[in-house]
């Protein structure tokens, strides 16, 4: 359900050409990224960073870059300007990620690799968080969650992904994303919150993926 309301606001504001209404309008959230997760594993089989790719909705990218062509010198500025801000701020929030070995929680490297780039009509953002210390996924449960803790931003996996996996031993793993189950008191506060409004940090977990990585 919460994929259809994402792909309805954008369609409809993108058909009548309304991205300020759209921007201005009530209910939490107010952008959309579909997510790509990349598991790095290193050659003694542990994970030792989780690649992200961000596809961010039409209306933010275009409202964000200011409308310019991905061509130009301006458009290119504007988005490493951007992406510089965005890595910066994202990092006292360990970058929207929650990375937990048997339940707790793990702690993350700045990230690295960073690049910004246009997609069509939509930015896209490509980085890679290392984990302060790799984990073998054979002895302890992994599990991954990328979310906006106040849900001003919804973030999901797009429909039917499959979770990449990158380095020389990985045989034997794999990933399953379990999807969001809020409680209707989160989804009720959601839609009561509008764009000025500011949440606590609890309400996006509960509108968030949850990725579990299991190696045998």
């Amino acid at each position: 359900m919460l994929r259809i309301w994402r792909t309805f606001v954008i369609g409809l504001a993108l058909t009548l050409g309304v991205a300020l209404a759209a921007r201005e309008a009530a209910a939490h959230p107010h952008v959309w990224i579909d997510l790509r997760t990349t598991v790095v594993m290193d050659d003694q089989g542990r994970v030792t960073a989780i690649g992200q790719e961000w596809l961010f909705d039409p209306i933010y990218s275009a409202y964000v870059t200011g409308g310019l062509g991905p061509a130009s010198d301006k458009a290119r500025k504007a988005l490493d300007d951007l992406l510089g801000e965005s890595m910066t701020n994202l990092r006292e929030y360990d970058y929207f990620m929650r990375v937990r070995a048997d339940g707790g929680r793990l702690a993350l490297e700045d990230a690295r690799d960073t690049s910004a780039a246009m997609r069509g009509d939509r930015m896209l953002y490509r980085f890679t968080v290392p984990l302060s210390d790799p984990v073998d996924p054979r002895s302890r449960n992994l599990d991954i969650a990328v979310f906006d803790p106040t849900y001003y931003i919804e973030m999901l996996h797009l429909e039917g992904d499959v979770i990449a996996f990158q380095g020389a031993n990985q045989t034997g793993c794999g990933a399953r994303i379990i999807e969001p189950a809020p409680d209707m008191n989160a989804i009720a506060l959601a839609q009561s919150l509008d764009r000025n409004a500011a949440a606590d940090d609890t309400l996006g977990a509960q509108f968030a993926e949850t990725v579990i990585i299991a190696c045998k």
